[in-house]
């Protein structure tokens, strides 16, 4: 049996194409401040998930 081809390059080429027409509609409704502003909300929310999982991790660390 043949393993399913690997995805994700695409997938992340495509989330990177897709967050950047959203900058880009965002920028043209709104302006740059807002864009910043999103992209700052966004990075918050990727580093507080960062740090929940090496939370998580460390409790299974200690047990």
């Amino acid at each position: 049996m043949t393993s399913a081809p690997d995805y994700r390059v695409a997938c992340l080429w495509m989330g990177f194409v897709n967050l950047l027409m959203v900058f880009v509609t965002i920028w043209a409704v709104w302006g740059l401040v807002a864009v910043g502003m999103l992209a700052y909300a966004i990075n918050l929310c990727i580093t507080r998930l960062a740090w929940r999982k090496a939370q998580r991790e460390a409790v299974y660390v200690k047990r």
